[in-house]
């Protein structure tokens, strides 16, 4: 990948350490969504055939395809590091999905990057290569639903929200021990989708083993989501 693109990919890690005032407006999801066509963008393309458990059913369309980073969020039981859900931030990347040069290894690029970024320079870079980065949603974990579920909140001009329930998790085909699973999501509240799949992920896992007990981990992490309704 060009050191540009990567350097723009590295901005993504960035943007969570970067006061709003500095945010470009692009990138705080304000202003104008710059959403391209994604008619010839295909969730089989990034799926191996043996995985075709995670496509969801011909009923449904794509409507959204994000990236994502975050923290996987782990705590210390009984000598394992137990899911606590996650938090991470989701952009637009409709008008990158289907250039290779960008979308290529995005999110390993974005994962192996995200220490070292800092700087205005690198967020506009982002709106400048990927589309504008438009910040879609906020992803995190709650209950109210009654159990610890993932939720995709998206902004006021996107509108809406979704809950989701797990029904297919498979381990990420390369690298499983650092890349968290892939997943299909369906959706059992809110509108703005009805499934929602994981994939590409890169990094996310935690150590085999923790020695504290209730101590807690975050672990970097960027992902494709792709959400369909």
């Amino acid at each position: 990948m060009h050191f540009l693109l990567k350097l723009a990919a590295l901005a993504f890690a960035a943007l969570p350490a970067v006061s709003a005032a500095a945010v470009p407006r692009a990138l705080s999801g304000q202003g104008t969504q710059p959403h391209c066509n994604i008619s010839a963008s295909h969730l089989t393309t990034d799926v191996p055939a043996n995985l075709s458990s995670l496509i969801p059913p011909s009923s449904v369309s794509l409507i959204q395809v994000t990236v994502g980073f975050g923290t996987q969020n782990y705590t210390c039981t009984n000598g394992k590091y137990v899911s606590a859900g996650a938090v991470a931030q989701l952009f637009d990347i409709s008008c990158v999905q289907n250039v290779p040069a960008i979308s290529c290894e995005l999110t390993q690029a974005i994962h192996q990057l995200e220490q070292q970024a800092s700087g205005e320079t690198f967020l506009n870079l982002v709106a400048a290569k990927l589309g504008g980065g438009y910040k879609l949603a906020d992803h995190y974990f709650d209950t109210s639903i009654g159990t610890l579920s993932p939720v995709f909140n998206f902004q006021v001009s996107h509108g809406g929200f979704v809950i989701g329930k797990k029904l297919v998790d498979v381990p990420a085909p390369v690298n499983p021990a650092v890349n968290v699973d892939w997943l299909q999501l369906q959706g059992v509240s809110g509108n703005a989708a009805k499934y929602v799949i994981r994939e590409e992920t890169a990094g996310g896992q935690p150590p085999s083993s923790c020695s504290v007990a209730n101590a807690t981990l975050e672990v970097a992490y960027a992902a494709k989501y792709w959400f369909f309704a």
